[in-house]
């Protein structure tokens, strides 16, 4: 019996597109939190993907590629360009869902590339529900889509720390 990546490695070529994903609060305090996305926009050329946020008090945007260790999230912080490492989670969640014969980005630590899941962030959970699905040919996707933006300044946990502290002394 093949796994979930023997069946991917078996496919003939990865899929490139673009899915919008309604977004749905799975608890009644984090549907007033600012920072749970309305929808998610993932895309991928079946090489690299990228998630886009939107409906936030801020955007955020995680820019990844299916054989990295790490991926990054982009957002901006009390006048900061933060682009955040985050490693990719060693353990995937085999929860209830819905799922596509792809990869799921690293940054979802799910089985395979959702039609509905719930996911997590920080202390709140939310269901995503797919709300349209657009097949898009490798030629089609403009230059540098999925290559990080100028401007972010890169840090990991420990550094957005300590420019925590830095901000919050600085308001004393």
């Amino acid at each position: 019996m093949l796994g979930i990546s023997g069946q991917f490695a078996l496919a003939a070529k990865p899929w490139s597109g673009k899915i919008i994903y309604d977004v749905q609060p799975m608890n009644s305090a984090a549907s007033e939190w600012d920072y749970l996305p309305h929808t998610i926009t993932y895309e991928t050329n079946g090489e690299h993907w990228r998630i886009t946020e939107k409906g936030t008090s801020f955007e955020r945007i995680w820019i990844g590629a299916f054989d990295d260790l790490e991926y990054s999230v982009l957002f901006h912080f009390l006048g900061h360009a933060i682009e955040l490492l985050e490693p990719c989670p060693n353990e995937v969640l085999d929860g209830d869902g819905d799922w596509f014969d792809a990869p799921a980005p690293c940054a979802w630590s799910v089985q395979a590339l959702p039609k509905s899941c719930i996911l997590y962030d920080g202390p709140a959970s939310f269901q995503i529900l797919v709300h349209e699905r657009n097949e898009v040919p490798l030629r089609n996707w403009e230059r540098g889509t999925f290559e990080l933006p100028e401007g972010y300044e890169p840090m990991d946990r420990m550094s957005l720390s300590a420019l925590l502290t830095s901000l919050t002394k600085g308001q004393h």
